[in-house]
């Protein structure tokens, strides 16, 4: 099989130019990654209808953009799912007691 010079640099070409492109879409997702949080558990989402009521308040005029993030947060804190910070500091509690009863067994 015999290649010309132009169909050999022309094959060079479109295979770096694909490179390139990879690499630079590839790049592009990472970057996007990063910093991102990972998602909720479902139970502590707000539902599509709620969040769809927030944001037609907010055009509306209803409701500033900083009131329903308010809202969002309230309706996130009253979360059963959420802990307070005594709660969490008595749980902390209660597994270093667990860990130090299991390693006098």
């Amino acid at each position: 099989m015999r290649f010309t010079v132009k169909s050999l640099l022309s094959l060079l070409l479109s295979l770096m130019t694909a490179g390139f492109l990879s690499s630079a879409v590839a790049q592009h997702y990472h970057r996007g990654q990063e910093g991102a949080r990972p998602m909720p558990p479902p139970e502590r989402r707000m539902g599509w209808e709620e969040r769809q009521r927030l944001r037609e308040q907010v055009r509306g005029g209803q409701m500033s953009r900083e009131e329903a993030r308010q809202q969002w947060r309230d309706q996130r804190g009253a979360d059963p799912g959420r802990r307070s910070p005594e709660q969490r500091e008595q749980l902390r509690r209660d597994v270093i007691d667990a860990n130090r009863d299991l390693q006098r067994r």
